[in-house]
């Protein structure tokens, strides 16, 4: 994905009008890099989030440079009230280097689990990972299809892809499960009401 970036001025006058325009201020900086404050048009960066999310190598062509510079999106900052990005940090990478970012957490088999008698209460929603910036995931997985008894799932059952490492304590609890009282099998048995 390529985004085009202009250097920008600093400040918090100049950011205002920047927004106002429809930009978004941000900076690019990284190790042995030289920190550069940029602006970037606010519906091309909505739209690469939407459609990307944060965790994805981006090309940042910034103007009056010949190479576009590889990074990820360290932090989004979102206005409060209508979560519109209002400043976005981007960590250059070095391609042969591993890189830390957060990616989400995608639970598969709620519906078995559900089916079991069991609800699953989402804790934590995304997570620390370190890989190589041609190795970063779309998510990382957590299966509950085999859940039988209520109790925390943690993030020692987080399944990552070959090369990735994921940070987070494993002792951290990811999803809760409880029971929500007879599952769709124990209706289904005894069958409807008269």
């Amino acid at each position: 994905m390529q985004l085009e970036a202009t250097p920008r001025g600093t400040g918090s006058r100049a950011s205002r009008r920047l927004r106002q325009a429809g930009f978004v201020p941000g900076i690019i900086y990284g190790p042995g890099v030289e920190p550069l404050a940029v602006s970037v048009r606010s519906t091309q960066l909505e739209r690469l989030v939407g459609r990307q999310g944060r965790g994805h190598l981006i090309h940042v062509q910034v103007e009056g440079e010949a190479n576009p510079r590889q990074v990820v999106i360290k932090q989004l900052q979102r206005d409060i009230l209508t979560q519109q990005v209002t400043h976005v940090d981007f960590l250059q990478v070095d391609m042969n280097r591993t890189i830390t970012l957060t990616v989400p957490i995608v639970v598969v088999g709620e519906e078995q689990a559900r089916r079991r008698g069991l609800l699953i209460a989402h804790e934590l929603d995304e997570v620390e990972v370190e890989c190589r910036p041609t190795e970063i995931p779309e998510a990382v997985t957590l299966d509950v299809s085999g859940l039988t008894e209520p109790g925390p799932v943690t993030a020692a059952s987080l399944s990552a892809p070959p090369g990735v490492r994921v940070l987070e304590d494993p002792d951290t609890v990811v999803v809760s499960c409880t029971v929500i009282g007879g599952g769709e099998e124990e209706e289904a048995s005894t069958g409807p009401a008269a």
